[in-house]
């Protein structure tokens, strides 16, 4: 039993997910943006985190039956996707051109928690980047191997987005100080609403074409 060849599915897997996660979309950015901020920084991890484990389970298992049995199911999440990135984009955009004074009083926390869940679920569902990403790619390369050896390969992928995500956060937290000024906030927000804007354009372009 050769023990190096055992492993190949699961270092294929580590590797695709590693380049996948490279590419720092809006999933990613709001994530680095909770751990800057704060608010529900965790949290947001984990539902992303999450949200990958299932998406890894359904491409691994063959994804494309899914698909097949529901063909309007991309075009309604691009849609659905769109209008919370647009609603999002605009809300950090408004709070970035009004940055509010350290003395203004701050949200209910609640309220603020809500919210970043609402959008991180938004992020890791409804996205068609994250679709094509975790659907076509890592289901096309499950193919790639023989069904015994398909869960050391999702494993593999799997192992990357807590990493990754949970790394955002700490990262975000180690650049607080950085962003302690509000004109920093307010760069980053708009940076961040920008590209909630742009992928919404992007969702409802892909549909229109």
């Amino acid at each position: 039993m050769n023990g190096g060849s055992d492993l190949v599915p699961l270092l294929q897997g580590i590797v695709l997910g590693a380049t996948i996660c490279a590419s720092l979309g809006p999933q990613s950015a709001f994530v680095l943006r909770q751990g800057i901020h704060g608010d529900a920084a965790f949290g947001v991890a984990m539902v992303c985190t999450l949200a990958d484990f299932l998406l890894i389970a359904a491409a691994a298992a063959g994804a494309d039956a899914i698909s097949r049995s529901l063909p309007h199911a991309a075009s309604i999440g691009a849609w659905g996707g769109a209008i919370i990135a647009s609603a999002f984009g605009c809300i950090v955009l408004a709070g970035a051109l009004r940055r509010r004074p350290a003395t203004a009083p701050a949200p209910a926390v609640g309220a603020v928690h809500g919210q970043a869940i609402v959008v991180a679920l938004a992020l890791s569902l409804l996205n068609p980047q994250v679709y094509l990403e975790m659907i076509v790619l890592v289901g096309g390369m499950a193919l790639l191997f023989p069904p015994s050896e398909r869960v050391l390969f999702a494993v593999g992928v799997a192992i990357v987005s807590p990493l990754w995500f949970f790394g955002l956060v700490i990262g975000g937290r180690r650049l607080s100080r950085l962003f302690a000024r509000p004109q920093a906030l307010a760069a980053l927000d708009l940076a961040t609403g920008l590209a909630m804007l742009t992928l919404a354009a992007a969702m409802i372009v892909g549909e229109l074409a």
